[in-house]
């Protein structure tokens, strides 16, 4: 079990990480001017953004997702959303423990949104708004939902990645609404499962490459942006420089810095220097590669000098120790998990034909195949 514990510390340090490194160069950077900087990238240093090694709110929104699994041992939508109002209004997990200063314009408005209304109307219609904050919070999402046998303690327990899939989309949700966002997450956790179950590189390619979904407006999207995704994720990188603020660019960007590096290291500084939101694309980067590549790979120098890097390890740890993570309660209307605030309510374990029986990656291989159909290279 420790060969998993080590991938779900590295893709939550990784975050951390990726965050904190971005944020000094996040704003009035550009990619030729990041790559002046020389060595300098390679290190925390202090800035405008905060000291040496604090992160930004990659890494407060995805700590606030992470309490509220803990605490509700499942997935409450009204919880989440009410921990972002108040990391938003007072600072809860705030690096300087102040009221965030750096909220995505489309999150601030959909948290000032909940506390006048909390209820998403079924009849609400998707958005165009497709920032990256879906995609930069997720690994406690992912870690929580790869379950061990609570006996044997060797096998992944007999559950789905539609369960991962299905928290994903409701986490993308509460503050994106729109195909585009929804799609890319979907995108997202799959490529962290994947990675998290111990798929070599080029078989992660190659599954990522050839996901079609079965909703319709979902392959839509993948035709007719499949090009710009995949494209650019397998070329030279040029046409990544000063991106990242749409979904698609910043998954984009982390998957090019994972398919053209060797270690975490590598690919770290290569997407650095692509510039653009560079603590996001950063942070994206540091979920696939910390899973990836793990814990104990990841530079010390790094590891011990982010900000909370040892509560970030312990909270990674209690995540990925819990036996379940069912959804309690969501605000969407159309979602078959809704509930009003104040309604008794249960938790729902989110269930599916497709299971593996063991921890064999063959076996795994063919059911996220058979779930995503995908095609035979």
């Amino acid at each position: 079990m420790d060969y998993y514990r080590d991938k779900a510390r590295g893709m939550f340090v990784g975050l951390a990480i990726g965050d904190a490194l971005g944020a000094p160069i996040e704003f009035g950077y550009s990619s030729y001017n990041i790559n002046r900087l020389g060595d300098k990238i390679s290190h925390f240093f202090d800035s405008p953004r905060g000291k040496a090694g604090e992160w930004t709110d990659d890494t407060a929104m995805s700590l606030c997702i992470a309490d509220s699994l803990l605490e509700n041992h499942g997935y409450d939508s009204y919880d989440i959303m009410d921990k972002f109002y108040r990391w938003v209004q007072d600072g809860y997990r705030s690096h300087n423990g102040l009221p965030a200063d750096d909220v995505g314009d489309q999150t601030r408005i959909e948290i000032i949104k909940y506390h006048r209304t909390p209820i998403r109307k079924k009849d609400e219609p998707k958005t165009q708004s497709a920032g990256n904050a879906p995609i930069m919070r997720l690994a406690p999402i992912v870690i929580a939902n790869c379950f061990f046998d609570s006996i044997i303690k060797k096998q992944i327990k007999k559950t789905a990645l539609d369960s991962l899939i299905n928290m994903a989309i409701l986490s993308c949700r509460e503050d994106h609404n729109s195909i585009a966002a929804e799609y890319t997450t979907q995108l997202f956790a799959s490529l962290l499962y994947s990675a998290f179950r111990g798929y070599s590189k080029s078989y992660i390619q190659n599954f990522i490459q050839n996901l079609q979904y079965k909703n319709n407006e979902y392959s839509r999207f993948e035709k007719d942006n499949q090009k710009i995704i995949f494209g650019r994720a397998f070329g030279k990188g040029e046409d990544l420089k000063d991106l990242g603020t749409f979904i698609v660019d910043a998954f984009t960007i982390a998957l090019w810095g994972f398919i053209h590096s060797e270690s975490f290291e590598e690919g770290m500084l290569k997407v650095l220097r692509l510039g653009g939101d560079a603590d996001t694309n950063a942070a994206c980067y540091g979920q696939i590669a910390g899973t990836y590549y793990g814990y104990e790979a990841i530079p010390e120098e790094w590891r011990k000098n982010v900000y909370l890097g040892e509560e970030i390890t312990d909270i990674a740890d209690e995540l990925f120790d819990m036996d379940k993570c069912p959804v309690i309660r969501t605000r969407f209307e159309d979602n078959e998990y809704f509930s009003v605030p104040g309604e008794k309510i249960k938790a729902h374990i989110h269930e599916t034909s497709f299971v593996p029986d063991n921890d064999n990656i063959q076996s795994i291989g063919e059911i996220l195949k058979e779930r995503f159909h995908i095609k035979n290279s």
